[in-house]
């Protein structure tokens, strides 16, 4: 074989390498493209809607009152006084969340509305990953009709030891900076459950009532 031939065969290697270079290189950069369009997909392209979750819960008050006769005739009310935390997590891990309209809450017990709050205006923002902590206050009684219905459900969940509620929640939620005048509904139902302590003593300070502490995390659905 001559010299020209050792030269032809030389030629031919090198335009192979540089061919298979240059398909392992496109193969990389095909490679890293996927997995850039997958990640920022993964990142803009699908919004993880928030969470929401009762993270505490106390009672600093929960008794039947009679409140005197009303029309010829005796009428009882439920007297409450309670507090819970309600916990909004965004999952998102490239998106913050923002409250599109307020965000307000509604207390339920024995299928009656005894409470409500509104927790945030519009425009409370939950950073990417992150978690906002907010409070929901109600103490007053129920009167009347729904009074009676709620003392009689409360001696029958007395009976058992747990105080049973439904923790309402209702807004809209969008998620920036990439769902653009696009909002989602947030109507989720938080079922609290609390283990009752025993009532004061006769022997306690006046005013004193039981108290009943919540400290499991309720996910709200």
């Amino acid at each position: 074989m001559g010299d020209g031939d050792h030269g032809r065969c030389g030629a031919c290697c090198l335009c192979c390498c540089i061919c298979c270079a240059k398909a392992i290189c496109n193969w990389y950069a095909f490679l890293a493209g996927l997995a850039l369009t997958t990640v920022l997909v993964a990142a803009f392209g699908v919004a993880l809607p928030v969470r929401a979750a009762v993270a505490d819960a106390s009672l600093a008050r929960l008794d039947i009152v009679g409140d005197g006769p009303r029309n010829g005739n005796a009428t009882v009310s439920l007297a409450y006084n309670l507090s819970l935390t309600v916990m909004l997590r965004n999952r998102n891990w490239a998106m913050r969340a923002e409250l599109a309209a307020p965000l307000d809450a509604e207390l339920r017990f024995a299928e009656r509305r005894f409470g409500g709050a509104r927790l945030a205006a519009a425009g409370r923002r939950i950073a990417p990953r992150g978690a906002e902590e907010l409070r929901v206050l109600a103490a007053g009684r129920l009167i009347g009709g729904g009074g009676g219905d709620a003392a009689e459900e409360l001696a029958r969940e007395r009976s058992a030891g747990v105080f049973e509620l439904e923790l309402r929640l209702a807004g809209e939620v969008r998620y920036r900076p990439v769902h653009v005048g696009r909002s989602r509904r947030l109507d989720v139902t938080c079922p609290v459950k609390m283990m009752m302590m025993a009532p004061a003593p006769p022997t306690a300070p006046r005013g004193t009532t039981h108290l009943m502490v919540f400290d499991k995390i309720v996910t709200c659905y």
